[in-house]
């Protein structure tokens, strides 16, 4: 049988014969006799064809085909979705990666701005407090050395000498030198007692610096070059030139500002 068969089958005596499972398609069934020993020339055939099954129909292929149209785009549409919402993360997980590396990175530049500034203001401190201290201490040595001039026997020499110290004690360049440092180390302090009290003179804001310094009255007065009880008659006329009452302490009003 063309389509099933391509060779003759063995001889049998059957008057009929069956084929299970065919596949669709077509068919052409042949037979032939034998008388004997002899084969028969003459062939009978019988052409048929099977048709396909319900669900190999060409509507069922074409629904196939739709469903299979139809599941593709939903999974090709999912596995983008998918990709691109794990595309989006990690762009977002980037861009905080990158954002907190950046946050860090000013922070270290912060940190080290302020390492900078607090070395700064360490080192004016310093240089002030080296400055205040040397201001003092010459102050104190011309001071003895002056009193000591004054018990000299040679009274003419000595009011020579004493001449000298005093114009080292009231040694302006001193002063500057010493404002310079402090305002490096206090920026515009001595604006703002101005601007608080604009009455001020300049001798009562070299007080205010050095009271600002917490610097005890014994201390201020070889920088003055005036007498312990001169330096408490400026204090308390600095308190009324600031209209400061009996519970506001002068130094604390000087450091509040």
């Amino acid at each position: 049988m063309d389509g099933y068969l391509n060779e003759w089958s063995d001889w049998n005596q059957n008057s009929n014969v069956t084929f299970s499972n065919l596949r669709f398609g077509n068919y052409e069934f042949k037979v032939r006799s034998k008388i004997g020993d002899d084969n028969s020339d003459l062939i009978k055939s019988v052409d048929f064809s099977i048709q396909r099954p319900w669900y190999g129909s060409n509507f069922m292929i074409a629904n196939y085909a739709l469903i299979f149209g139809i599941l593709f785009f939903i999974i090709n549409n999912y596995y983008n979705n998918f990709y691109k919402r794990k595309e989006e993360k990690m762009i977002r997980i980037n861009q905080s990666q990158l954002e907190l590396k950046e946050v860090e990175k000013k922070q270290a530049l912060v940190t080290i701005e302020n390492e900078k500034l607090i070395q700064d203001i360490e080192g004016k401190n310093r240089e002030l407090a080296i400055s205040t201290m040397s201001m003092i201490k010459k102050n104190q040595f011309l001071s003895k050395i002056k009193n000591d001039l004054k018990k000299a026997d040679s009274i003419q020499k000595a009011n020579s000498v004493i001449k000298v110290i005093d114009k080292h004690l009231n040694n302006q360049d001193d002063w500057k030198f010493f404002e310079e440092a402090f305002n490096n180390a206090d920026k515009d302090f001595l604006k703002k007692v101005k601007d608080y009290h604009p009455t001020l003179t300049n001798n009562d804001l070299r007080l205010c610096a050095y009271l600002r310094l917490n610097l005890s009255s014994k201390d201020i007065a070889p920088l003055l070059n005036i007498s312990l009880s001169s330096v408490e008659i400026k204090r308390y006329r600095l308190r009324k030139k600031m209209n400061l009452s009996r519970n506001e302490g002068l130094t604390d009003h000087l450091l509040s500002l």
